[in-house]
């Protein structure tokens, strides 16, 4: 068995404050990572950490591109255990479309789409939690019933499946230093 780890985070940008209005959640932006430290994460977000208008497929680092101009982004981490064989299909499936990002595009019209709670599938098209969720399900693990396509960040707050490791500043989150608190630890 291996984890892999699922990073919502809000940064508190416009594109995300509305996002977390919209789906009444505190976290608006969904990340997939294959390690514990983080490094890195894959989703579909900004390419320009100064512009949400150029989006697609980015591998994001705590203290790089958007998280380091936006050092108060607030994140939860969570942990997932899958088989080696899931480990090793979501890692193939994440760096086909890496190999192939000029393909893909951000889904600006699926932001519209789900605030209507109407799924929204395009092909070459994705946002943060349609991606993370396809991922997962392209690679046979069922952490939701519903298709790839009708998830959004809240579906993944408080997922039952997954297991919390960590609540707070994306920016203290270190495994090598420990300066993290576990959220099982708080009090």
């Amino acid at each position: 068995m291996k984890k892999i780890y699922i990073v919502t985070t809000y940064t508190g940008t416009v594109l995300s404050y509305l996002i977390r209005k919209i789906s009444k959640t505190p976290y608006a932006h969904v990340s997939i990572a294959l390690n514990e430290e983080l490094k890195p994460m894959y989703s579909f977000g900004r390419l320009n950490p100064k512009t949400p208008i150029f989006a697609g497929f980015v591998e994001e680092n705590i203290n790089e591109g958007l998280y380091a101009i936006r050092k108060n982004t607030m994140c939860r981490v969570y942990s997932l255990e899958v088989t080696d064989s899931q480990y090793y299909d979501i890692y193939n499936n994440i760096m086909f479309v890496s190999e192939n990002r000029k393909k893909y595009d951000y889904d600006v019209m699926a932001l519209i789409y789900l605030t209507l709670n109407r799924p929204r599938q395009a092909e070459y098209k994705y946002v943060c939690s349609h991606f993370v969720a396809d991922m997962l399900s392209k690679s046979d693990v069922g952490l939701f019933d519903e298709p790839p396509c009708s998830i959004r960040p809240d579906c993944f707050y408080d997922n039952e499946k997954l297991s919390l490791e960590y609540e707070g500043l994306l920016s203290k989150y270190s495994i090598e230093e420990k300066k993290y608190i576990p959220y099982a630890a708080k009090a």
